[in-house]
């Protein structure tokens, strides 16, 4: 048996679940052969860098107009139009991952994001793809254009994106509910005392796990210089990821507060972070908030993204799992709430383990 599981690095959430469902396929099925295949990898350079460098310009830059334009895209009488766009632009651009997935001849194709399996969908419908294939949705609420013809099973995070698919005219046998695949390092529950004293921090100050996603985006910055308005001594863990221009200011901006501060580049750890942690104040990502909550890590959620984000970040709001802020200046007035209330703080653990499926990459 072959297994092509394929992804695009639009944001790191897609690529790793893509690499968590690779890594349990491959340790539990020896005898197939499974490939991860970045979807980017058969487009021409302009449609990698829409997906990649133009993406994350147009979020950081124009994100009223990318909400503006992600609403219009999903509405319903808006459907044929836009599946009949999505399937042009996708066979003008995509025509070398046409041949990549027919060249892997695989019976299973797997996919974390819906460029390829659109792709893999319309080869299938037309009679030259033979393989069974299962849409990962990596977002709570998903966008039209995560449905496509050919798919045969979609595995989604919760009841309310199964009853979203059904809205869409998903047939309910195609769509099972598995929770957003997670790396297996956040399963484990760990002794908070010996990571703390393994990565030198202090076990009982209160501490924040800021998180900026792998690309390191959005405004850090700003949320810190927020924090100065918190009298007591906080301890934060600031990851900034694969931007090192923000790496270089916040280390500034660390010598110039009163708190315990931290700051990381791209870590490979983020599951210890986590654990040392009481709350994470993160933009709300598919899989930081499923990785989040399987660790039972309470979340403060800022500036989602007009779309996708923004439906993330209400259903967990009101799932009990996390707050969303309603700016960066309410961030230290809502956390301070938190600190002084434990019992809540538990409670949010507790609904965040009860929605997180951590098995899902299985």
């Amino acid at each position: 048996m072959k297994i092509v599981v394929t992804h695009v690095p639009a944001g790191a959430g897609h690529q790793r679940a893509a690499e968590a469902v690779h890594g349990v396929l491959t340790q539990t099925h020896p005898e197939a052969t499974v490939v991860l295949l970045n979807a980017l990898d058969g487009v021409d350079p302009s449609y990698r860098w829409a997906f990649t460098r133009g993406y994350l310009g147009l979020i950081d830059g124009c994100s009223a107009l990318w909400g503006a334009a992600y609403r219009l895209s999903d509405g319903l009488p808006f459907r044929h139009g836009i599946t009949r766009i999505h399937r042009w632009s996708n066979a003008w651009h995509g025509r070398k991952l046409e041949s990549l997935l027919l060249g892997h001849q695989p019976d299973v194709i797997i996919g974390t994001h819906f460029f390829p399996m659109e792709v893999a969908g319309f080869l299938k419908s037309r009679g030259r793809l033979q393989a069974r294939l299962i849409t990962v949705i990596t977002d709570y609420l998903p966008h039209l254009v995560w449905t496509a013809k050919g798919v045969d099973l979609y595995a989604v995070a919760c009841a309310e994106t199964r009853q979203e698919l059904v809205r869409r005219d998903v047939a309910e046998e195609k769509i099972r509910v598995v929770g957003i695949p997670i790396d297996s390092q956040f399963h484990r529950q760990e002794d908070r005392a010996a990571l703390a004293a393994k990565l030198g921090l202090e076990r009982d100050r209160f501490t924040v796990l800021i998180a900026s996603g792998g690309f390191g985006n959005g405004p850090v910055p700003k949320l810190v210089e927020t924090f100065l308005s918190i009298p007591e001594s906080l301890q934060l863990l600031i990851v900034a990821g694969k931007n090192n221009s923000l790496f270089r200011q916040l280390e500034q901006m660390r010598r110039q507060t009163h708190h315990r501060v931290k700051v990381y580049g791209f870590v490979r750890n983020m599951h210890e972070l986590m654990s040392v942690s009481d709350v994470m104040v993160t933009k709300p990502g598919g899989l930081s908030c499923a990785e989040a909550m399987a660790k039972g890590l309470p979340m403060v959620l800022i500036v989602p993204i007009p779309g996708q984000e923004t439906r993330n970040a209400r259903f967990i709001a009101r799932s009990g799992a996390g707050v969303l802020a309603p700016s960066l200046q309410a961030v230290p007035v809502i956390l301070n709430e938190l600190r002084r209330n434990p019992k809540r703080l538990q409670e949010m653990a507790h609904r965040g383990r009860e929605i997180a499926r951590p098995e899902a990459a299985s």
